[in-house]
């Protein structure tokens, strides 16, 4: 366990949740209470790497406590999707098809409730499914989680990694309890709250029944210009989860996740 402050705290459960997120490693799990907010999200500063026909997800390499606050792990980039129909499994080209249309869907955020209900009555009468299954390897990404009074640092080293792709560090935590998004001015709640779309360093995630929420930030020193921010929620069939997606442009760096209970 890795405390933030006397209510608040992140567990690394290694494996938990809901969905095909289960199959895959996950980064620490935010936790108030005796709330666990795994739901089918990823955790926080978990590493995946999206090439241009697939996205490559993580297994547990290896995990070990540093310090009392401390903790690193070593994440191996060996696990994609693959689908089901009717019980059949797909060809890999299928895949790659559904690469693209995500890409569709991310490049559209207006239309992205639409194309939910339809996936989800296209899932329901095919009876698509989608899990984890082991691949190649695209080498390993190591991660010092270090945490403060409601904070926590996130020290990236990515330069093992096969650079086919871009590496993506996700912080999520379950989209039923995370339903506000606030960026600015701007307020977004429920249905607003989009499932993907690009946002400022000043983007907040927030449950606004506990009234606590989370963002991210940088050093100083860093050139924010090499990275990039995207904020989403999903809440379908197999879909839980909320959270701030960021894009690095470089496999070595540093940034901070703050809480706000």
């Amino acid at each position: 366990m890795l405390p933030l402050s006397e209510n608040l705290y992140l567990i690394h459960p290694f494996s938990a949740g809901e969905g095909k997120t289960r199959a895959m490693a996950k980064g620490p799990v935010l936790c108030y209470r005796d709330h666990i907010f795994a739901g089918e999200s990823a955790g926080f500063g978990l590493p995946v790497l999206k090439t241009a026909r697939q996205t490559i997800f993580p297994s547990l390499a290896s995990s070990r406590s540093l310090q009392s606050r401390v903790i690193e792990t070593v994440y191996h980039l060996n696990l994609t999707n693959t689908w089901q129909i009717l019980r059949f499994k797909v060809p890999p080209a299928f895949t790659i098809l559904m690469e693209g249309i995500v890409r569709r869907y991310m490049e559209h955020p207006r239309l992205q409730r639409s194309l939910l209900k339809i996936r989800r009555v296209l899932c329901t009468l095919f009876q698509i499914r989608s899990t984890m299954m082991q691949g190649l390897s695209f080498g390993y990404c190591r991660v010092l989680y270090k945490t403060g009074y409601n904070r926590l640092e996130v020290r990236v080293n990515g330069q093992d990694l096969e650079s086919r792709g871009k590496l993506i560090l996700l912080n999520e935590v379950a989209g039923t309890g995370f339903s506000r998004l606030k960026t600015g001015r701007e307020i977004r709640d429920g249905k607003s709250f989009l499932p993907w779309q690009p946002c400022a360093i000043d983007a907040v995630i927030e449950n606004t029944e506990l009234h606590l929420g989370f963002s991210l930030s940088f050093p100083q020193t860093l050139e924010t210009s090499l990275f990039q921010l995207a904020a989403g929620r999903e809440t379908a069939r197999d879909l839980n989860w909320a959270g701030l997606n960021l894009t690095a442009s470089q496999p070595i760096f540093t940034y901070q996740v703050s809480f706000y209970p």
